[in-house]
C-alpha cells in the first residue's frame, strides 16, 4: 500500500503536462502512487500519458468527457494511500513538496487538510495564504483560502465521513468542500512556497470565471445561512466589499453600513459559535484597515 496517492485529473493540457508529471516523479519522497485520470483528452495528452513507464503511475482513461468533479470523486474513491495529494496537470510541484507536507501531517494528527503557499509561474509572484484553522475558516466567509492543487488530505477523513466533491458547486467545488471539512477536522496552510501555479487562457479560473464567481456566491451565502443570516441583496453587496477591501471608510454612509454588517456577523456568530469569535473580529478589522489603505 502506498503512503500517498497523488491525484491528478487531466484534460487537454499537452503543452504543460510533461512538466507537471516530471515534478511528481522527481519528488524526493518516493512512496506514492500517481493516479492520473484523463477525461477524454483529444489534443495529444492521451498519447503522451500512454508512453509513460513509471510503475507508480495508474492511468485511467475516460471514453467520454465527464467533467472535473466526476474525475476528482473517482480518484478519491480509488485512492489507496493514507493521504491524497492533489496536483493539477498544468502546474509544477517543488521537489520537496510531498516530503514537507507529510512531515507536518505526521507530526500533527489533528490536521486533516494541509495546503501550501504558491508562486505564480509566469512572474514569480508569491501568493501567501492564511495559515491557521481559525483564520482559514473565518476568511472563507469571503474567499477560498486553500490552493486546491496544493492540498494533501487524509483519506480516512474523506471516506469515513462519506465526503466527496459536490457537483452542484461547479468550478468552486474546492471552496465548498473546505467548508465542510473545516467542520470536522483542522485545515491549515503550510507557510512554504512548494507549488508553482500557471495562469493561462484555457484554465477553469479564466475560461469559466463567470460561472465560478456565481458558484462562489452560493458557497458564501450558504455559510451566512449556517450562521442564521439570509442576506438581502444590499447586505451581500456590502459583504463583498469586505472581500475586495473596497469599503469607503471616509464615506459616512458606506462606513456605517459596513460597520453594521460587521456587527451583525459578530452577533450571529456569538450565538451560533461556528467561527472563532476573536479571530473573526480581527479579520473584519483587517478588512477595514486594508480598505482604508486601498483608498489612499
Amino acid at each position: 500500500m502506498p503512503k500517498v496517492t497523488v491525484l491528478m485529473p487531466v484534460y487537454n493540457t499537452v503543452k504543460y503536462i510533461e512538466d507537471a508529471v516530471e515534478s511528481i516523479l522527481g519528488q524526493t519522497y518516493k512512496d506514492f502512487e500517481f493516479l492520473i485520470i484523463d477525461d477524454c483528452s483529444n489534443d495529444g495528452t492521451q498519447e503522451y500519458l500512454e508512453e509513460l513507464k513509471d510503475p507508480r503511475i495508474k492511468l485511467i482513461r475516460h471514453s467520454r468527457n465527464k467533467g472535473l468533479v466526476y474525475s476528482l470523486n473517482e480518484g478519491v474513491e480509488l485512492a489507496k494511500g493514507k493521504y491524497i495529494a492533489r496536483m493539477d496537470s498544468d502546474d509544477i510541484s517543488s521537489p520537496h513538496r510531498l516530503k514537507k507536507q507529510l512531515e507536518y501531517l505526521e507530526k500533527h494528527p489533528d490536521v486533516g487538510v494541509l495546503g501550501t503557499y504558491m508562486t505564480l509561474f509566469h512572474n514569480g509572484q508569491k501568493i501567501p495564504k492564511p495559515k491557521t484553522h481559525d483564520e482559514i475558516c473565518c476568511w472563507q466567509l469571503f474567499y477560498c483560502c486553500m490552493g486546491h492543487p496544493t492540498v494533501v488530505m487524509r483519506s480516512d477523513i474523506l471516506k469515513n465521513n462519506k465526503i466527496l466533491y459536490d457537483p452542484k458547486y461547479l468550478h468552486a467545488e474546492d471552496y465548498e468542500i473546505w467548508n465542510r471539512l473545516g467542520m470536522i477536522t483542522k485545515i491549515e496552510n503550510l507557510p512554504k512556497y512548494l507549488y508553482s501555479y500557471r495562469i493561462h487562457d484555457s484554465q477553469v479560473s479564466t475560461s469559466q470565471r463567470r460561472i465560478q464567481d456565481q458558484t462562489a456566491d452560493k458557497v458564501r451565502i450558504a455559510q451566512l445561512n449556517r450562521m442564521g443570516i439570509t442576506p438581502t441583496p444590499e447586505e451581500y453587496k456590502i459583504h463583498m466589499k469586505f472581500q475586495s477591501y473596497n469599503i469607503k471608510v471616509h464615506d459616512y454612509e458606506d462606513y456605517s453600513k459596513a460597520l453594521a454588517w460587521a456587527n451583525k456577523l459578530l452577533e450571529h456568530n456569538e450565538r451560533c459559535r461556528i467561527y472563532h469569535q476573536e479571530t473573526l473580529n480581527r479579520i473584519l478589522s483587517i478588512c477595514f484597515t486594508r480598505s482604508e489603505n486601498n483608498g489612499r
